[in-house]
């Protein structure tokens, strides 16, 4: 339950390694409470756990694969509640990103999908209904600007993303009255472990501003929210833009990365990508 002072005092990261995700949760829990990671890789949760375990924030690990069965991410929330009590923010952190290129085979796209579609879709639909049950919670999904127009160097994971920020949204209607809502979160290109090595763009940011930024807004009323701010304004005029004018300024955005940031051919880029494939699994 939330203190006197309606701070959260219970967190869900699911995705437990991911540094958007981790960043949220000690923006929200700087010093006390309890913060549970779920993810898939044991050793990378305990090393996480330990982390930013403090004095009065106690840090918990259990398992979470965005490729189970639906029950098995019903039972989690099940489990993290009878151990911790109620949830008052679950944090939705899960995902893969990985360029169109290195997604030739077919069976590649489908467990992108799942990973980045189905399981997170299933995970706001049992999260919600958790948060409903006991009156009252905040879910966290983490989305992307690419929900709003997607690239095509990164058409699935822009579909995706695009497929469960509707999806997201469309919980949150559902809620209106029962105490719990959904927060969308629309981050711009973050540098974290999964997106190095590709080109920035524009408005990039840090994993601890999009943090700030959630935490600003987390006790109004919003539904979406971009970060950084101004990306807001800026996806809605380039949603507007006709396909090809789109295209032109995307490739252009690509021919313009500084070299000091990625001096390799393209298909240089393209196989390193591929082979950053295990890092940037589901978390």
């Amino acid at each position: 339950m939330r203190d006197g002072l309606g701070r959260p005092q219970t967190v869900l990261l699911l995705g437990g390694t991911s540094e958007i995700g981790q960043a949220i949760a000690e923006q929200l829990l700087p010093q006390s409470g309890t913060l549970i990671l779920a993810g898939r890789d044991p050793a990378a949760l305990a090393e996480t756990a330990e982390r930013l375990t403090k004095a009065r924030r106690q840090v918990a690990t259990l398992h979470y694969d965005a490729l189970a069965p639906a029950a098995a991410t019903v039972d989690l929330l099940a489990v993290a509640a009878a151990r911790h009590g109620d949830l008052d923010v679950v944090i939705l952190g899960v995902g893969t990103l990985t360029e169109e290129t290195a997604l030739a085979d077919t069976s590649a796209v489908e467990k992108t999908m799942h990973t980045n579609l189905l399981g997170p879709m299933l995970a706001v639909h049992a999260t919600a209904a958790r948060l409903r049950a006991q009156g009252h919670g905040t879910l966290v999904v983490l989305s992307s600007v690419a929900a709003v127009r997607t690239r095509d160097g990164l058409l699935s994971y822009g579909v995706a993303k695009a497929a469960l920020d509707l999806y997201a949204r469309g919980i949150g209607e559902s809620l209106r009255g029962s105490g719990a809502r959904v927060l969308v979160v629309r981050p711009g290109h973050v540098r974290t472990r999964m997106t190095a090595g590709l080109p920035e763009p524009p408005f990039t940011t840090e994993a601890h501003e999009v943090a700030a930024r959630v935490g600003r807004v987390l006790s109004g009323r919003a539904r979406v929210v971009y970060a950084p701010a101004l990306l807001g304004p800026v996806m809605t005029a380039l949603r507007l833009l006709p396909a090809a004018v789109y295209r032109r300024l995307d490739a252009a955005q690509r021919r313009g990365a500084p070299l000091e940031q990625d001096q390799r051919p393209t298909a240089d880029r393209h196989r390193a990508a591929a082979s950053l494939a295990d890092e940037r699994r589901p978390r």
